[in-house]
């Protein structure tokens, strides 16, 4: 499994980076009582969306390549310590990225899921 580049900072900033947990459940409305409920699985994946701020060009440019050639455009995961509890975890990418010049750095926000 593909490993995050040490070169770059892994969603760094507090306030672009949380968790977003959605349990995997169904509802059922029933026609008297309350809905029943049940878990669809034991392992959906917790989503997190976050930004890396102040990236040079340089930087940017080892991500693109990290994303298009090591993750085959965010299909494959990749390990990566997560910065909201330091623990090792497998990530992939939901979707695409963003990139937005902030001066003459870069930002790049993305959402990640975190796989069980």
């Amino acid at each position: 499994m593909p490993i995050w580049p040490a070169s770059l900072p892994f969603f760094q900033s507090a306030r672009g980076a949380r968790r977003d947990v959605q349990p995997d459940v169904i509802r059922t409305p029933m026609s008297k009582g309350p809905a029943k409920v049940r878990r669809r699985s034991s392992s959906a994946p917790m989503q997190r969306q976050g930004r890396m701020s102040q990236l040079t060009l340089a930087q940017l440019d080892t991500f693109e390549t990290f994303f298009r050639e090591e993750l085959g455009e965010g299909v494959l995961a990749f390990t990566a310590t997560d910065p909201l509890d330091g623990l090792e975890r497998s990530f992939r990418f939901v979707g695409g990225y963003s990139v937005e010049p902030k001066g003459v750095r870069r930002e790049v926000t993305a959402t990640l899921e975190i796989l069980p």
